[in-house]
């Protein structure tokens, strides 16, 4: 209970509902928004889709089920008979997205991770919350989590699911309901079509060289015309420096022989037990914003 002084305030003539949910959006956490860019399209296609790796923070993914496993106000009773609740329960939500296998196995490194969530509804609403200071927008702080189970025997929609706990009840007290020009399908469609890679020969302390396969995520088909700047090093750790994509060799079949070496500038190759993520890109033809894009692939060198 919020124990304030209440005040009387008028009602809508227009009573509408807030529908039900059909899409979420991850923003990394801290993403703030303000009243005019939580509902600008561009905002929210640079996000998903930005060529700069450091300026993509937003993940957005259809819903096609959902339960509200929110736990009851817990209610006790003294010994004379009177009521009264005992704290507010956290929301929380299983969701049903739709996805597809490999979609759903690049999404285990978000497990225990905490974001800013934005929800859409089937009314075409965009539901944040609103920051103590007054002019900024954000999403409902949540961790989320993975099932990974047997495919569904009655019900193959419902193979991929996501948890989400939010992380704050007084966020919803303070829920904004925004009806945008845009609709939740057309920033799902900002979402660059996936890429699988993976490795097809190790890293060779030798030559500095490793052979990866790129291919379009569930057709098998190879990705071809990948350009060096086009495999980014995510992370690394090398004594020397950290690692990067110095040149490649593609054989036109979605195979790439890339050399990676440390950035110091003397041509160094990684040794044993020194690891690097590597993630490929492409970009549309305008060039704007990414229209491709791989899972994040970690190598440790042996």
């Amino acid at each position: 209970m919020s124990c304030e002084t209440g005040y009387f305030a008028g009602l809508s003539d227009v009573v509408c509902k807030l529908g039900k949910i059909n899409g979420i959006m991850l923003t990394d956490k801290g993403t703030i928004f303000t009243d005019a860019t939580f509902v600008t399209e561009s905002t929210h296609h640079a996000a998903i889709a930005a060529i700069a790796s450091a300026s993509r923070n937003s993940m957005v993914y259809p819903v096609i089920n959902y339960e509200n496993t929110t736990d009851d106000v817990t209610v006790q009773t003294s010994n004379l008979g009177f009521k009264d609740t005992d704290g507010k329960p956290l929301p929380s939500m299983l969701l049903h997205i739709e996805v597809g296998v490999g979609d759903y196995q690049t999404l285990k490194g978000l497990e225990g991770k905490l974001f800013d969530v934005v929800l859409f509804t089937d009314q075409m609403q965009q539901l944040g919350t609103r920051k103590t200071t007054i002019s900024t927008i954000k999403g409902f702080r949540a961790k989320v989590a993975f099932k990974y189970d047997l495919p569904k025997s009655d019900n193959g929609q419902l193979q991929f699911a996501m948890y989400v706990f939010f992380r704050a009840q007084n966020e919803f007290e303070n829920l904004v309901s925004v009806k945008p020009d845009y609709s939740f399908t057309d920033l799902v469609d900002f979402v660059p079509i996936g890429l699988d890679m993976r490795v097809t020969t190790a890293y060779s302390t030798s030559t500095g060289i490793v052979v990866v396969k790129v291919t379009v995520r569930s057709t098998g088909l190879g990705k071809t015309g990948l350009l060096a700047p086009d495999f980014e090093i995510l992370e690394s750790v090398c004594d020397l420096a950290p690692a990067v994509v110095t040149s490649l060799t593609d054989d036109g079949l979605g195979y790439y022989s890339i050399l990676i070496q440390d950035s110091t500038g003397t041509p160094a190759k990684l040794i044993a037990g020194e690891w690097y993520k590597l993630q490929a890109s492409d970009e549309d033809t305008t060039p704007t914003y990414n229209a491709y894009q791989s899972n994040a692939m970690k190598e440790t060198v042996k």
